[in-house]
């Protein structure tokens, strides 16, 4: 069999940062028929390229060669072999290129994990006919708190809370819009109970369940975000779960479950502080938006340019 025979289907992750989509897509390209390929931001951008007639092959190998998104997929396109003429030849040509590189030609199952997919399920679903969905989902307080570690996340319960709503609704929209190609996956069971979630994906996906799948390492992390999922290739750790409670301060708690309503029952996560509370004066929410940003722009935006100079 060739990767130019193989009957693909494409399957794309979506859900807020930090909700497991690399750990879903990770223990998912550890099937022996699954491809799990680096986050693909680039798709989307590349886009207007294609408003007029197809763009010239040069003008699209410049823009992906030199997208930093592209960067962390590591490997040099043979370019006079892919068709530019749609975006999802482009891709496809790509993703079976890479699948070579990781002695997966005969792969089956694109597995994207690109945490925005679901905010671009419409064109996703009219640029890959028949694609599916997984919407994982995770308890938005544990959200914040990873992303309050890094230097690229949230860095206030303002919009940790604004964010992780946005997320949210995206994905039950992607489940109501295509309610027989969405799977939705709670992190905590895919932690809880890895070998009956990944039974149950892979149910969904029309394949076999492999034991090996849980320990995640069918995923090759780029260097320059491996501290970030140091934990990959191990079996799933449950003391993530409930991190957030010994990690984050209580009026972010507080203020994180003011701000998003009652999101966090719905989903069937217990609120800290059940009931209705005052949301902070608009003047504090201010402050402390200000504040957020001023410490993403100036000393995360340091650790960022540092670790990606390290890690290049």
């Amino acid at each position: 069999m060739t990767g130019a025979t193989v009957n693909r289907q494409n399957v794309f992750i979506g859900g807020a940062p930090r909700s497991g989509t690399t750990l879903l897509g990770s223990i998912l390209g550890s099937h022996s028929q699954m491809l799990a390929t680096p986050e693909s931001q680039f798709k989307f951008e590349l886009t207007p390229l294609f408003n007029e007639a197809p763009p010239l092959k040069e003008k699209v190998s410049e823009f992906i060669n030199r997208h930093p998104r592209f960067a962390i997929w590591n490997f040099n396109p043979e370019w006079h072999s892919i068709d530019v003429t749609q975006p999802s030849t482009l891709l496809h040509g790509i993703v079976r290129q890479y699948g070579g590189k990781r002695n997966k030609p005969d792969y089956t199952h694109w597995i994207d994990h690109t945490p925005s997919n679901l905010r671009h399920s419409h064109y996703l679903d009219a640029q890959y006919p028949g694609c599916v969905f997984i919407h994982i989902v995770r308890d938005g307080r544990a959200v914040m708190a990873s992303q309050f570690k890094l230097d690229w996340g949230s860095n206030d319960p303002i919009f940790a809370s604004l964010k992780w709503m946005e997320s949210i609704a995206l994905g039950l929209a992607c489940e109501a819009a295509f309610p027989g190609r969405t799977l939705s996956v709670r992190y905590e069971h895919l932690v809880q109970h890895p070998e009956q979630e990944c039974a149950k994906i892979c149910e969904f996906l029309g394949l076999p369940f492999e034991p090996s799948m849980i320990l995640g390492a069918g995923y090759e992390v780029p260097r320059y975000t491996q501290s970030q999922h140091a934990l990959l290739g191990n079996y799933p750790d449950t003391s993530r779960i409930d991190d957030w409670k010994n990690t984050l301060a209580t009026k972010d708690i507080q203020m994180f479950e003011a701000l998003t309503y009652d999101l966090l029952p719905l989903l069937g996560y217990q609120k800290v502080f059940p009931g209705i509370h005052a949301k902070p004066k608009e003047l504090t929410q201010a402050w402390i938006l200000f504040k957020g940003a001023f410490k993403y722009l100036t000393l995360n935006s340091f650790k960022r340019r540092a670790r990606v100079k390290k890690n290049t």
